[in-house]
């Protein structure tokens, strides 16, 4: 229940960034980004909810930009230009619906499908606008 939590309460923090600044919001050079983000080669199952997010520096100063990933694609507007950092927010709902004894809403566990080398991110240098740039996770 703790990791269905945790990768519930990513989402809900990416999501929100992402409603706040649109996709980015970094003030310098930005790119357009977009692309299929696919896990061993395959689609990401229909059911999944994921996200990406590029990263560029560290705590109030870091420029980030993020979007949703619906049927494999995503396209991201205000991508930090240079060295960035990409993570993923991969999850899929698994199991029956649960009732919370604490609150008494109804939930649903989720396993999180981003392979381990790629927990702590990845890393990309963006030089400009880019419609096919592409993950394999």
């Amino acid at each position: 229940m703790l990791r269905s939590l945790s990768s519930q309460l990513a989402i809900a923090c990416v999501a929100l960034a992402s409603l706040l600044t649109g996709c980015g919001g970094s003030g310098g050079s930005v790119a357009n980004l977009a692309g299929n983000v696919t896990l061993g080669g395959k689609p990401l199952p229909p059911e999944a909810k994921a996200f990406v997010m590029f990263t560029q520096g560290t705590g109030k100063e870091a420029n980030k930009a993020s979007a949703p990933i619906v049927d494999s694609k995503y396209n991201c507007a205000d991508v930090p230009q240079g060295a960035v950092t990409v993570f993923f927010d991969i999850t899929q709902p698994v199991g029956p619906m649960k009732k919370s004894e604490r609150t008494g809403q109804e939930f649903q566990e989720t396993k999180n499908l981003v392979p381990g080398q790629f927990a702590t991110g990845m890393q990309l240098q963006v030089a400009g606008d880019k419609a096919d740039q592409n993950f394999d996770l």
